[in-house]
């Protein structure tokens, strides 16, 4: 399935429960592909995550970091059946040199990018920020090492990438404009 850029904008939505079903390797290297054509100033590093045990780590501690947290956080990891990574088969981390100016913007518009490059290829997807709250810690550097994240380098974001499973009770049905718009002429 191919799809124009104009309307994977429009109909690209987060999508918080996946089939478990791999994603071919000829459509997850497009979409990587893609992550490597953003405007950027600087460099950042993609690392697809297809490894499950891995994947499930990631996860596990992220929701026990959820858990002990307060406010929105912790209220989304008490949903019965709540998973931070919503079973995706696929999760990419985006991450660049601790301490370079423009990392969060860069591995941002990298990161939107697959977002777009997935929907247009009929996937779903959810950019992720929860990972990153866990994996920038002491603490967690072994996840690090096993994700192969270049040492010195700071997790700026993520995301997940699958086939959106029929149920999907953590995805809200419809998306909206956002933005205030000013003209200025």
């Amino acid at each position: 399935m191919s799809t124009n850029i104009s309307e994977a904008i429009r109909t690209r939505k987060s999508i918080r429960a996946y089939q478990d079903k791999p994603v071919s390797a000829d459509i997850l290297a497009q979409i990587v592909e893609a992550g490597q054509w953003p405007p950027n100033a600087g460099p950042f590093q993609i690392t697809v995550i297809e490894n499950s045990d891995l994947r499930q780590k990631i996860n596990d501690r992220t929701l026990s970091f959820m858990r002990a947290g307060e406010g929105f956080i912790k209220e989304r990891a008490s949903l019965p059946g709540y998973q931070p990574l919503y079973g995706a088969p696929v999760l990419i981390l985006l991450s660049g040199p601790s301490g370079a100016p423009f990392n969060a913007v860069n591995t941002a518009l990298a990161a939107e990018n697959m977002l777009l490059e997935a929907t247009g290829l009929g996937l779903g997807s959810c950019f992720l920020m929860s990972p990153c709250w866990i994996l920038n810690e002491a603490n967690n550097s072994d996840l690090l090492r096993e994700a192969c994240i270049t040492e010195g380098n700071t997790v700026h974001c993520a995301i997940i990438i699958g086939y959106p499973a029929a149920e999907n009770k953590f995805t809200t049905a419809e998306r909206a404009k956002k933005g205030q718009v000013n003209y200025v002429k």
